[in-house]
């Protein structure tokens, strides 16, 4: 009767040879440490960052550095509502913790929140221009449907095919512009990190 190895034997055997390197391993330990401590401060803004990165081995510090800052540049996204533009704040302490140069914290944390509310102000304005231009055509259409129907009809904007390819199209070039903005924003701080 023929033996019948199972899965794990084999694996086992096709990987004997193969020596896991302890360096990058710690180093991947330590940039999940990293992106844990960047967690624990998002939903604990008040925590002692500064204290709890001083308590990190010399050896380790760089690995947890690079994922904590991952995390808080992973944080800077277009806003979707005034609301988000406060998500400015806990990035900023962050980078106060990080970065020694405090007027270039105060600056950069004016410039971002100054560049959400311009995206809402962009995306509103966008969406006011549109209900201008494609208001008449909808009230056309809502007309039409009134008479064939018999009773009031209400066309949302969104529900019509017309109207959300003129959004989608302009939205997605303003988005496009701030998102490259954005990117650019985001190297120019770890750049910044880096120093």
């Amino acid at each position: 009767m023929a033996f019948i190895k199972s899965a794990l034997e084999i694996a086992l055997e096709k990987t004997e040879g193969i020596k896991g390197d302890r360096t990058a391993l710690t180093a991947a330990e330590a940039k999940d440490e990293g992106r844990k401590l960047a967690s624990s401060f998002f939903l604990n803004p008040g925590m002692d960052l500064a204290g709890a990165l001083k308590k990190i081995p010399g050896e380790k510090l760089g690995a947890v550095r690079e994922g904590f800052v991952s995390v808080i540049l992973a944080n800077l996204v277009l806003p979707r509502g005034e609301e988000d533009v406060k998500a400015v704040e806990p990035v900023a302490a962050a980078l106060e913790v990080l970065i020694n140069d405090k007027g270039r914290i105060k600056t950069l944390k004016a410039q971002l929140a100054g560049f959400f509310q311009q995206w809402l102000d962009d995306k509103k304005q966008l969406e006011e221009a549109l209900h201008q231009q494609l208001g008449p055509m909808l009230k056309q259409k809502e007309a039409q449907l009134t008479r064939q129907m018999g009773r009031a009809v209400r066309i949302d904007p969104r529900s019509d095919p017309d109207y959300m390819k003129a959004y989608n199209a302009n939205m997605g070039n303003i988005e496009n512009q701030y998102a490259q903005a954005l990117t650019q924003a985001k190297e120019d701080i770890a750049a910044l990190l880096e120093k």
